[in-house]
């Protein structure tokens, strides 16, 4: 397992190498632990990197700062259970829904309180993150994962399952995606706060002035013909640029996170090909099959022949000067602060329609010494209001109550109808598999490859030949013997 260059926030590090000594008894319960200028000095970090290191600590409740006094280590068998979460903001402004959302737990007299820590997948990979908080004993009791990394985190044995601690009536008011999405050999290990799909955004005006087809649900999407002549006139009449933004002007980068195979996947199965052999140990034969490559090779020409869409980032197009955009919900919800002039197609289709689901949400530690708190919070979390707040950002929610509530007070647009119409009859589930993570790294170099004119066949082959290997050298991901051990 590569874990080398890990670039984990500095704060972070130090904060965990203070409750590794801590918990071990360098500083005992009253100790002073050195000063701000002694650990500056000693780590060769900034005044503001030993602040916020410190002030998690005792927001955690390891140590108490005293004015003029310094930081003394608490007694924590006699202070208030402090839970730690990580989580991993995507969207505009949802970092203050957790800050608000957390503010009104902790004041609620839980008899525990929770302390969120924020990472970035911009300035350090997640990954990286929790690799480190896991291997020195330090994982935070809750954190938050992208829905397809599960698989890797359960076989890792880093997930405790939900199974034992929430109630089935809790569970069935989930979406089927959802709990599909986070369940690994039969348990559950994760629960969606947010759902997605994929989607063509569109310039109203322009539309109404071309006189171009605009389909209302999912059974009228255009298909792939019909999407390249529109593509085509725009071209034609139109002196934007490109017809199609990628990931609303963003573009495509091999290290653009999941987009590339969020937004590359489903044109391989829309064309019937496939990702993996059924008992997931194989690639080749279906992620470079004759179906799965022609799929790939029409999305290049979108890029290196006909020039319909970019590479680059070209974001700032978005959303005042563009005709049409390949992109998540979110950026259409987050688009109507500033205009109403962008509506909502359905992803077009090929021999049989398919659309990608699946988001980010909340797991347990097994590191854990208190799940029952932890699914306590997660339920708090997983409230109508809550959700309701939370759908604003990202307009499509998990829970089945919140859809029959938008039904009976008529407030599903027909936007937003075309979103859960789409999750609903034609959302897939990324490959449930601990190799997923590997597959989706190295599927963004052969997209990034295949739009910049590479031959389409060749880079499918390397794709299925390295995740092959990478299954053989990890033994296919067989359950791990502790893993089985705990099961029985």
């Amino acid at each position: 397992m590569h874990t080398t260059n890990v670039r984990i926030p500095k704060y972070v590090t130090i904060k965990n190498t203070l409750i590794k000594k801590i918990e071990n008894g360098t500083y005992l319960p009253g100790d002073a632990i050195p000063s701000d200028n002694e650990l500056m000095r000693s780590l060769g970090v900034s005044k503001s990197t030993i602040t916020q290191a410190l002030k998690n600590l005792e927001a955690e409740g390891y140590i108490i700062r005293q004015q003029g006094k310094g930081s003394f280590v608490t007694d924590r068998s006699k202070s208030r259970l402090v839970l730690s979460l990580y989580l991993c903001p995507m969207e505009q402004g949802e970092e203050q829904f957790w800050i608000s959302l957390i503010d009104e737990f902790n004041n609620s007299n839980q008899g525990f309180s929770v302390n969120a820590t924020f990472l970035s997948n911009e300035k350090a990979p997640l990954r990286d993150s929790l690799l480190q908080s896991f291997a020195s004993g330090n994982a935070p009791d809750i954190l938050s994962l992208d829905g397809p990394d599960v698989a890797y985190w359960a076989y890792m044995n880093s997930l405790l399952p939900f199974d034992d601690y929430m109630e089935p009536s809790f569970l069935n008011s989930f979406m089927k995606q959802i709990i599909q999405q986070g369940s690994y050999e039969g348990k559950l290990y994760h629960l969606g706060y947010t759902e997605s799909t994929l989607c063509i955004l569109y310039n109203k005006e322009l539309f109404k002035r071309l006189q171009i087809r605009i389909p209302a649900n999912i059974t009228e999407a255009w298909s792939w013909e019909e999407f390249l002549s529109i593509c085509s006139l725009i071209r034609e009449k139109t002196s934007l640029p490109y017809p199609l933004l990628m990931d609303s002007g963003r573009g495509l980068s091999p290290k653009s996170g999941e987009w590339n195979s969020y937004s590359g996947l489903p044109f391989i199965l829309q064309n019937m090909g496939s990702f993996f052999s059924e008992d997931l140990t194989k690639t080749n034969g279906f992620i470079n099959s004759a179906s799965s490559v022609a799929a790939m090779q029409w999305l290049g020409d979108l890029f290196h022949k006909y020039h319909y869409t970019h590479i680059e980032n070209i974001s700032a197009s978005f959303p005042d000067n563009f005709a049409m955009s390949l992109s998540l919900p979110s950026a259409y919800f987050q688009s109507l602060k500033n205009s109403e002039n962008v509506g909502i197609i359905p992803l077009p289709k090929g021999l049989q329609a398919a659309t990608p689901h699946g988001s980010w949400g909340l797991c347990m530690s097994r590191q854990t010494k208190n799940p029952i708190q932890c699914c306590q919070f997660i339920q708090y979390v997983f409230t109508i209001q809550n959700q309701l707040k939370i759908s604003k950002y990202t307009g499509i929610p998990v829970l089945k109550e919140i859809y029959e509530v938008m039904d009976n007070f008529n407030t599903v647009s027909n936007n937003t109808n075309i979103l859960f119409s789409q999750l609903h009859h034609s959302s897939f589930t990324r490959p449930q598999t601990p190799a997923y993570p590997f597959f989706s790294k190295q599927f963004a170099y052969a997209y990034y490859n295949i739009a910049s004119g590479m031959d389409a066949q060749k880079e499918m082959d390397r794709l299925a030949e390295l995740v092959d290997d990478h299954l053989f050298r990890h033994n296919y991901y067989q359950m791990p013997t502790h893993f089985v051990e705990r099961s029985m």
